[in-house]
């Protein structure tokens, strides 16, 4: 399924406040994952995270409270992957190959 991902990169701006903060998550798929990949940029691919440094990079990108939901949404759309106790936490490898449909920029 091919996707115009510049149509959902322009309606999910308005999703972000002034500071670049996530103001709420997108009901949308496409939108969910591109609110998801602009976390998963600001990771280190080459370390490991805690989960309490990995709830930091994520409050620091949202104006919510949910942080919780973003980390489970980050594992389960292969973003991140984790220890199985959720101690540690990484950036999947692969992540940008497997999203790079939705890297297209405009």
């Amino acid at each position: 399924m091919e996707i115009d991902v510049s149509v959902y990169q322009k309606k999910l701006e308005k999703y972000y406040d002034s500071d670049g903060k996530l103001l709420q998550y997108p009901p949308k798929r496409p939108m969910r994952i591109l609110a998801l990949i602009r976390i998963a940029e600001r990771l280190d691919p080459s370390r490991r995270y805690l989960e309490k440094e990995i709830n930091e990079i994520i409050r620091d990108s949202i104006a919510f409270q949910d942080i919780e939901l973003l980390r489970r949404e980050l594992y389960q759309y292969k973003l991140v992957d984790r220890l199985r106790d959720g101690s540690a936490y990484w950036a999947e490898p692969d992540w940008k190959e497997r999203y790079q449909e939705y890297n297209a920029k405009d």
